[in-house]
């Protein structure tokens, strides 16, 4: 703990080098190699669908580009689950980002940065979760308490409304989508109608969003609308 605190302590006042600088890393990235629907392969799409919308949703929740996130997780090979949380805890603890990531590459863990001096020092309670949990051992229930309280915030929803979707067999990246169409879609069709078309009509993700007169990139772009912060690109 003495040791995680003097790296906490050396970090917090320094200047980390931001993954963004890195342009280089952009051009190493393959992670999708279908972006585009084809009607012909109508599911091939929807895993890129479905993470430039989840990373729209994030940036915006958070007040960062989306090109920051996926740089991220491209040079620094974050998880995507231990970015999120970090975040979060950014936030809510009053610390700096980076140096949450940094002490995570250097061998630290959540539960000792959370019960750390300086974290306490911020004013921030170790349970910032809830009820003990220990992250590192239950991180899937942290990130999904972190998605529904993102998605109440920013969306409006109650948890009901997200707790029913899950019980149809929706993920927290889906769940993240159908409230964006339901909210900027332009089409009168509400979340659970617009999961029955996945679920029920056997829609692909990409199909559901040409429906839309979206094409796959654009699913995040609509964040766009009514204000939203980010500014559009062509990351994932």
């Amino acid at each position: 703990m003495k040791t995680l605190f003097c790296l906490f302590c050396m970090l917090f006042n320094a200047t980390i080098a931001s993954a963004v600088e890195d342009t280089g890393a952009a051009t190493r990235c393959h992670c999708f190699q279908e972006r585009s629907f084809d009607l012909q392969n109508k599911y091939a799409a929807d895993s890129y669908l479905l993470t430039t919308n989840f990373n729209s949703f994030i940036a915006a929740n958070f007040h960062i580009s989306k090109s920051q996130i996926v740089m991220m997780k491209m040079k620094g090979g974050v998880e995507p689950d231990d970015l999120l949380i970090a975040l979060y805890v950014a936030r809510a603890c009053h610390v700096k980002l980076n140096v949450l990531l940094a002490i995570l590459d250097n061998g630290g863990n959540w539960q000792q940065i959370l019960e750390s001096e300086s974290i306490l020092k911020q004013g921030c309670s170790k349970d910032v979760f809830g009820d003990h949990i220990d992250i590192d051992k239950k991180k899937e229930v942290v990130v999904g308490r972190v998605t529904g309280q993102l998605l109440k915030e920013y969306y409006g929803v109650l948890t009901d409304d997200i707790i029913a979707l899950r019980k149809k067999g929706a993920s927290d990246r889906e769940i993240a989508l159908l409230f964006n169409l339901e909210r900027y879609g332009g089409i009168k069709r509400n979340a659970a109608e617009i999961l029955e078309m996945y679920r029920q009509q056997h829609m692909s993700w990409g199909e559901i969003a040409q429906s839309y007169g979206l094409s796959p990139e654009e699913t995040g772009k609509i964040f766009l609308q009514e204000g939203s912060l980010q500014k559009p690109d062509k990351s994932h």
